[in-house]
């Protein structure tokens, strides 16, 4: 049998054929196949191919003739570099606002809280007495005493005039004990050791003498252990039991270093004034949570007390709204009156007709509001006459009313 014989072409490579090459449509033969919708076809599916293969990532926005918007993407750069440009103004007008601050301070004062330099101690000699000459080539041993209870700038600024009185000092302090205080100067705001740890954190002291004689010249002894070359103080005569100016023998030898007293600031005027703010200081330690038996204030003083910081608080909320609440008023007593012409100050006196004779379009001349308000007065009437409307009465009412509360405020 012979054999059979192979086809020269496959089913796939018919396929294949078919699929690559477009044929062209028997509609028309006269070579136009650029209008054969087959071909057509083909071209737009490979187009739209390779259109997926090399797409933007963002699609361009159409414009409102239906082109694409190509200033699109420029509009966008503009308002970013708008808002940035705004930002970074903000953000330049607040650092410049916080070097501001950090230079004069954040509420301006500073520079304005430094009080000057006092002089050094030693300038003038005492009065009636001569100093003698410092020692040379060692520090010269200056000495200064005192209670120095609430230790404040006063007491600071003394020892700066004595630590600054010669280029090489070496500063002590003597610090007056508790019972030999009491005795002699009174009750003391801080107890002994309160008051010398507050001198030891002075940066203008060297060293701390704690329960220091009362009297120096009466301590030879203190003088020779500690080396002191000078006794420092104010010139004022300072006295006691035993003398009028117990710093005298002092000045004889001419160990006395003349210091100057800062006006104004001294313990006792410290006391003085807490004393003489006596009530506020009460009340703004209770407002802060302490109790009166802390306090020592009895149950009569405390109630006194939250009284008048509730009328304080009263009026302070009327002064604070008194604009408003004088608009509110003016609006109310403007209706009592009306002026006898435009822009005049005369008022037209109104006269109230009995309800009987009202006209239902008549305007009223007073605020129904107003008289509301009022209805619970006894307004005398004379009879048979025509009578004087009420809204003079409450007129009058008013304005009486409302300069009793301006007193009161003021």
């Amino acid at each position: 049998m012979p054999p059979k014989r192979k086809r020269s072409t496959t089913m796939s490579s018919v396929k294949n054929s078919a699929i690559d090459v477009a044929q062209p449509s028997s509609r028309d033969a006269s070579g136009e196949d650029a209008e054969d919708p087959v071909l057509q076809e083909v071209a737009s599916k490979k187009e739209r191919q390779n259109d997926s293969t090399h797409a933007p990532s963002k699609r361009a926005r159409a414009n409102k003739t239906g082109g694409e918007d190509e200033s699109s993407g420029e509009g966008n750069v503009d308002l970013s570099d708008r808002k940035c440009r705004r930002t970074a103004t903000s953000d330049d007008s607040s650092k410049q606002a916080a070097l501001e601050r950090a230079e004069h301070g954040e509420n301006g004062e500073a520079g304005t809280m430094r009080m000057p330099d006092p002089p050094k101690a030693g300038l003038v000699d005492p009065k009636g007495y001569k100093t003698s000459p410092p020692p040379v080539g060692r520090p010269v041993r200056i000495y200064a005493d005192g209670v120095f209870d609430l230790f404040h700038i006063g007491h600071m600024r003394q020892l700066q005039q004595c630590k600054t009185a010669f280029p090489d000092v070496y500063l002590i302090v003597g610090v007056t004990g508790d019972k030999e205080t009491h005795r002699r100067k009174g009750l003391t705001v801080l107890s002994a050791k309160e008051r010398a740890e507050s001198v030891r954190h002075c940066r203008w002291v060297d060293e701390v003498v704690e329960d220091c004689p009362w009297i120096i010249a009466h301590a030879p002894e203190f003088i020779e252990k500690h080396k002191i070359d000078y006794v420092a103080h104010d010139d004022l005569p300072y006295g006691a039991d035993e003398g009028d100016d117990i710093y005298a023998p002092i000045k004889e030898k001419g160990m006395f270093l003349v210091t100057q007293r800062t006006e104004g600031l001294s313990t006792t005027g410290i006391i003085t004034k807490i004393v003489r703010d006596y009530d506020q200081y009460i009340d703004r330690q209770l407002k802060r949570g302490t109790s009166r038996k802390e306090l020592n204030v009895s149950w009569l003083k405390k109630n006194e007390l939250e009284v008048k910081r509730t009328m304080a608080e009263l009026r302070d909320n009327i002064k604070a709204n008194w604009a408003t609440t004088g608009l509110e008023l003016g609006k109310d007593l403007r209706q009592f009156w009306q002026s006898s012409r435009p822009a005049s100050p005369a008022r037209t006196p109104t006269h109230e007709k009995p309800e009987g004779l009202l006209s239902p379009t008549a305007p009223s001349t007073a605020s129904p509001s107003a008289l509301s308000r009022l209805s619970h007065l006894e307004i005398p009437r004379a009879g048979g006459q025509q009578e004087r409307g009420s809204s003079d009465f409450a007129a009058g009412y008013n304005l009486g009313l409302i300069g009793g509360v301006r007193a009161w405020v003021s």
